[in-house]
């Protein structure tokens, strides 16, 4: 028996054998299992069991059938053509092995792009990673520039603090003065309005400021207050004992006079400091050595 006789013997054996039987038998004989067919093909075991059965009803329609054959074939490595020829063909229609591998191709599912491929109808994935990047990068270049503006706008729509006699809310002044202190503290010159006692003397002590020195207070004169306060001007003024208690607080208004019996050491505040004479013990005090603004602190010791 030579070549030519052979082939057709294999020709009429498959050609008894109907489409289904002919890939079954392909299958088995690579020792393929119908799940495993399935899942490479994305179909489901029971369209595979259909087909190898012969039951089309299972399908919806003739096409769909060839496809799927198509398919099969192609996984199991066989000729297609006789498998298509026991097949029912679409009426009307005759599909070469050429079509009907399209029609694989569509039935079956789409085939997969590759890893660098972007279909045209989807936005290009890396575009609003761009965006942000040149978003941030204009950000951060541009970023001094709008907070210089935003702080001079702020500052140049703020409206100017009013000036007011009530020190409460005062935050920055400078560190208040102590009035009196140890013998040991060096003794500046006395005031112009009257040599100082002996035995009388303070001085100042405390953080003061390079270019002024308070006033020495001169001895207690007999029988004067600790503070004595004359307005000429609405002046505000706290003394708080070192406890914190506030043992005076008041508005003194222009042209009158206020005496304060106090133990020290105090902490005084005087608003609108310019426009109130103090003594201490019956001298007097000059306030613009200890003033900041229109406000004077100190302590009193």
């Amino acid at each position: 028996m030579n070549e030519s006789d052979i082939q057709e013997a294999t020709n009429a054996n498959q050609a008894a054998l109907s489409a289904g039987e002919m890939l079954r038998q392909a299958r088995e004989e690579l020792g393929y299992h119908l799940p495993a067919v399935a899942a490479h093909l994305k179909v489901s075991v029971h369209k595979l069991e259909a087909l190898e059965a012969g039951d089309w009803s299972a399908f919806p329609d003739v096409v769909f059938v060839r496809a799927l054959a198509s398919a099969v074939c192609r996984v199991l490595k066989i000729d297609p053509a006789p498998v298509l020829a026991q097949l029912p063909k679409p009426p009307g229609k005759d599909l070469s092995p050429g079509v009907e591998s399209v029609k694989t191709r569509v039935a079956v599912g789409p085939a997969q792009s590759k890893k660098n491929d972007f279909p045209s109808s989807k936005p290009f994935p890396w575009m609003g990673v761009v965006v942000l990047l040149i978003v941030a990068t204009v950000g951060v270049l541009f970023y001094p520039q709008l907070a210089d503006y935003w702080k001079s706008s702020t500052a140049a729509s703020a409206p100017a603090p009013a000036r007011s006699n009530n020190v409460a809310g005062v935050a920055e002044q400078s560190e208040p003065v102590a009035l009196g202190g140890s013998s040991t503290d060096p003794v500046p010159e006395a005031p112009a309005n009257g040599p100082a006692e002996a035995g009388g003397t303070a001085a100042l002590a405390g953080p003061v400021s390079p270019a002024a020195t308070a006033p020495v207070a001169a001895a207690p004169a007999e029988g004067a207050p600790l503070l004595h306060f004359k307005a000429s001007q609405d002046s505000w003024v706290q003394v708080k004992e070192a406890s914190g208690k506030v043992v005076f607080e008041k508005t003194i208004r222009a042209g009158t006079n206020e005496d304060i019996a106090a133990t020290p050491p105090l902490k005084l505040i005087v608003g609108n400091a310019v426009g109130v004479e103090m003594q201490l013990r019956g001298s007097a005090f000059d306030l613009k050595k200890v003033t900041k603004g229109s406000i004077a602190r100190f302590e009193v010791n």
